[in-house]
C-alpha cells in the first residue's frame, strides 16, 4: 500500500509570518507533522498538495518527482472534503 501524506501549505499554527514550515497530515497514522522542506517527505509515495504552490517549492517538488514520488495538486480544495467523505465510508 502506498504511503500518503497531505500538505496544507497555507496553514501556519504559530501565525508567524517568518515560519516556512509545512503542516502535513499522515492519514495512515492519523497524525499531523511539520516539515521545513517537502524533501523531508521522502518516505511517502504519494504527496498531495493544497491549492497553494509557492515559487520556493518548485525545486523541492522536482526532487521528489525525480526520486519516483507521485505529487498531486488540488486545484479545487473544496472537492477534497468530498473525497475524504467517500474514503471514510
Amino acid at each position: 500500500m502506498a504511503r500518503r501524506i497531505f500538505i496544507d501549505t497555507k496553514w501556519n499554527p504559530k501565525k508567524n509570518k517568518n515560519s516556512k514550515k509545512h503542516v502535513c497530515y499522515d492519514s495512515e497514522k492519523d497524525v499531523f507533522i511539520e516539515v521545513d522542506s517537502l524533501t523531508e517527505l521522502k518516505d511517502y509515495d504519494e504527496i498531495y498538495l493544497d491549492s497553494s504552490i509557492f515559487p520556493n517549492m518548485w525545486q523541492q517538488l522536482r526532487e521528489l518527482v525525480s526520486n519516483g514520488k507521485s505529487v498531486y495538486y488540488f486545484t479545487r480544495p473544496w472537492k477534497w472534503r468530498e473525497i475524504q467523505g467517500r474514503t471514510k465510508n
